[in-house]
């Protein structure tokens, strides 16, 4: 086997390991967008009340939350919901962790427009993780049909083979945080970004060698 090629195989075993180094601390949330459940919320919205495991993989808390239909424009598929229905709520789902991994959860959030205040705020926390305030501000221009959805971020690190995930509303009204798109990714190490870097600039190296080697022949 040529020193170029066997740089090649190298640099590529390299690559797959962290891959599969990733994949082993995966972490999976169901139904991210509220899109299949028990109930229909129809055109408008369902008031859910806590204990509720009508919307799949999810379960609610706190007093309760409206599951959202068509009654404002959802970030993703066709339904959201809002944290708060009556009063306070919450949602949480209870997944496979790798302990010691670093997850970062993607979520998407709006507000309420029927009702103040304009600030919205949503708690995310997770087991033995830390416990972060998320605010979004209602403007003018937000309505049912434009409803200004906005990224946010939310970092742990698992301290168990499970963990529960949590979003509650700390806007103490109906008119609350409205939450859509929840999706999880493992966090890789710092040390594995530095030997992915390595081992991708190896495989680049040897392509470059081969080209070379391949136009002088």
């Amino acid at each position: 086997m040529s020193r170029s090629v066997r740089g090649l195989v190298v640099s590529a075993a390299i690559a797959a390991g962290l891959m599969a180094a990733g994949a082993a601390g995966a972490a999976t949330i169901v139904n991210g967008s509220f899109e299949t459940a028990t109930v229909d919320p129809g055109s408008t919205f369902l008031t859910l009340d806590a204990g509720s495991t009508a919307i799949d993989g999810w379960l609610v808390g706190g007093d309760s939350i409206d599951y959202i239909g068509g009654y404002w424009q959802p970030q993703d598929g066709a339904r959201s919901i809002d944290l708060s229905g009556n009063a306070n709520g919450s949602v949480s789902q209870t997944f496979a962790t790798t302990l010691g991994q670093d997850y970062l959860v993607n979520f998407f959030l709006a507000g309420n427009p029927d009702g103040g205040p304009a600030a919205k705020v949503a708690i995310s926390s997770a087991t033995g993780g830390p416990v972060q305030s998320n605010t979004f501000t209602v403007t003018g221009s937000d309505s049912h049909a434009n409803m200004g959805w906005q990224p946010y971020q939310y970092r742990f690190t698992a301290t168990g083979t499970s963990t529960t995930l949590s979003f509650a509303s700390a806007t103490d009204t109906a008119f609350g945080p409205a939450l859509d798109n929840v999706s999880i990714a493992s966090v890789p190490e710092p040390a594995a970004w530095a030997l992915m870097l390595v081992g991708f600039g190896g495989l680049g190296a040897a392509m470059r060698r081969r080209r070379t080697a391949a136009s002088a022949a």
